[in-house]
């Protein structure tokens, strides 16, 4: 059912009013406690896709947990769910969910390593020998093959699960890591023996951060991985923000190993340049260069202008990045994913957080919305891959849980960062997780920071051990120190020292221009827009309906410095009047671009 004009009334007399006031619409934003559920529900999903005769998870899995196929195991499925499990321990203190994770690396470090060659394979069949083993190898299985395992080793902090992190992080960086100081970065694909390297590509550049190397700053403060993700970052805004200007939508996604666009593949995906924003969100937290801020503001806000839903929220999913035409792979009606979504809903808390800016919270809090009500199953548990912008189901697609791209991650760990931005980001409550150390034989400090987030702005609030206090560790330094031989589960609370970094100092310089909110809003037949110019540009203000399509170009042209001011009559480039609805305007002066709403009623 679609919003009455007193909704969108209101809605846009909060945002003429300097913000998106009304409360947040997801029960799970207003009580991010609520996330715990979610996740124990899909964790006890799959449950269902464990093998019990041969071990690990197998791939294929129907919408109830059945197992489709007995004979494919993919590497990506031991590591996702390994991921999955480990999360649903750290926030429901269930050690029956470490041992599925157990369950999914012990196959994955018994079958998917390469003992000849290095690198981890593919695909097993239900034995756990490999498939097509002199297939090439892939940057992108290389980083996720060690997701499951760091989040394992911070649960944790197992020697097992940090022996085979740095073994598989140590040959990523020997075979797959381009040095060459103008082209520097991870090459996208190796041959089975590691003999000739190809290609740079999205994947093999964001998934580093997202799979591992963020993870091991966190829990290490080794400068190496810093400095590598700040390489990274410079990947990121080098090559694929820097690729923006010349794409009707997105960015370019796939590279020769030099860094020169792939052409011959046009898809870009909406998913992709959300988590880009979050990435750059997360290093910001870090390293405070404006410049990650500034390219992270213009992914989301690309997005938010060509490829969101503005009327039922969330993301679309894939287009065609030079003509801006979506991809619908045969189907009759737009669609969205389950992990997309998800990037919706971190790159807007983060960004929420950086900037304290209501359009961030308004993306992530309506996109959870739709999320939980229409991807979640609520009758066998876990998430459908795809919707209907509606939140229907895709018929040609079906309703299966599991495949090789699908498994615990996504939707987990959806629910674990709604819990810890939700409580620490939004509501300013303490928020705990759970960790299951083993003993050493010697002393040790354990550093506990489990988001990026600036170094002052974080503490330990209290530990539980074996539920009852503990008192031996450093709040401000977020380290907990463990004598010799001292194990057990431990609860351990974090509390936000400061209310963002927006509040500390503002994140984002003086822009190139202002633009304002139209007036009046809602308007009947016309509105007036305002914007300034801080110095001459070339300025493009246009009008896009909510499906993200350019409906009317008002200014495109070069402007002096100065103030301006352009009446849309409400009609589109044919001249004919534009209908009832959400509308978007956006006004771009080269690399820098601002959207905002405004409503029509006829």
């Amino acid at each position: 059912m679609k919003n009455s004009p007193l909704f969108f009334s209101a809605l846009f007399v909060a945002l003429l009013q300097g913000g998106f006031s009304q409360p947040l619409t997801s029960p799970y934003l207003n009580n991010p406690d609520l996330a715990i559920g979610y996740v124990d529900s899909c964790a006890t999903f799959w449950i269902n896709a464990h093998d019990t005769l041969f071990g690990g998870f197998f791939t294929d899995i129907g919408r109830t947990g059945n197992v489709l196929n007995l004979n494919n195991k993919y590497m990506l499925s031991q590591t996702r769910n390994a991921y999955g499990y480990a999360r649903a321990y750290m926030l429901t203190g269930n050690e029956t969910y470490l041992q599925f994770a157990r369950e999914g690396l012990s196959f994955l470090y018994g079958h998917a390593w390469d003992p000849n060659n290095g690198g981890w394979f593919n695909r097993m069949n239900r034995q756990g020998t490999p498939v097509g083993a002199t297939s090439n190898k892939s940057a992108f299985d290389q980083h996720y093959a060690l997701l499951g395992i760091a989040a394992y080793y911070e649960a944790t902090r197992d020697t097992l699960e940090w022996n085979w992190l740095m073994a598989g992080y140590d040959h990523m960086e020997n075979h797959l890591w381009d040095s060459r100081p103008q082209y520097f970065g991870y090459y996208d694909y190796g041959s089975y023996n590691w003999a000739t390297l190809s290609g740079k590509s999205f994947n093999a550049t964001v998934d580093a951060i997202t799979t591992h190397l963020l993870y091991l700053y966190l829990m290490t403060e080794d400068p190496l991985y810093k400095e590598r993700l700040l390489q990274i970052a410079d990947n990121i805004l080098t090559h694929l923000v820097a690729s923006m200007s010349g794409q009707a939508i997105g960015f370019v996604e796939e590279y020769d190993s030099d860094w020169n666009w792939n052409n011959s593949e046009t898809m870009t995906i909406m998913g992709h340049v959300l988590k880009a924003a979050w990435c750059l969100g997360r290093i910001y937290q870090l390293e405070p260069d404006t410049t990650y801020t500034r390219g992270a503001r213009q992914l989301i806000e690309d997005v938010l202008a060509n490829g969101y839903d503005h009327e039922f929220g969330g993301p679309y999913k894939d287009y065609n990045r030079v003509t801006g035409q979506m991809l619908m792979w045969g189907i009759p009606d737009t669609a969205k994913a389950w992990w997309q979504m998800e990037q919706a809903l971190t790159a807007g808390l983060m960004m929420y957080d950086l900037t304290a800016e209501a359009q961030y919270l308004q993306m992530a809090d309506e996109t959870l919305d739709f999320f939980m009500k229409y991807f979640v199953d609520h009758t066998y548990g876990e998430v459908y891959s795809d919707r209907t912008r509606y939140g229907g189901a895709i018929p040609q697609w079906g309703n299966n849980k599991g495949n090789s791209g699908k498994a615990a991650y996504h939707s987990i760990e959806l629910g674990y960062y709604v819990y810890l931005y939700g409580k620490l980001f939004v509501k300013n409550e303490p928020a705990t997780l759970h960790y299951q150390f083993t003993p050493l034989n010697e002393p040790r400090d354990i550093l506990l920071t489990p988001l990026a987030i600036a170094d002052d702005q974080l503490r330990i609030a209290g530990v539980l051990r074996e539920g009852q206090p503990y008192n031996d560790f450093d709040p401000a330094a977020r380290a907990l120190h463990l004598p010799a031989g001292v194990d057990g589960h431990f609860e351990v609370t974090y509390q936000r020292t400061v209310t963002g970094v927006a509040a500390a100092g503002d994140p984002f310089p003086p822009r190139e221009f202002e633009l304002s909110q139209n007036y009046p809003n809602p308007f009947n037949p016309s509105t007036a827009i305002g914007y300034r110019l801080n110095q001459s540009a070339d300025v493009e203000l246009a009008v896009f309906n909510a499906l993200g399509q350019k409906i009317a170009v008002l200014v495109q042209e070069k402007q002096a410095a100065g103030n301006y001011k352009v009446q849309w009559n409400g009609r589109n480039e044919a001249g004919e009047p534009a209908a009832s609805g959400v509308y978007l305007y956006r006004l771009r002066t080269g690399s820098a671009v601002e959207t905002r709403k405004m409503v029509m009623l006829r």
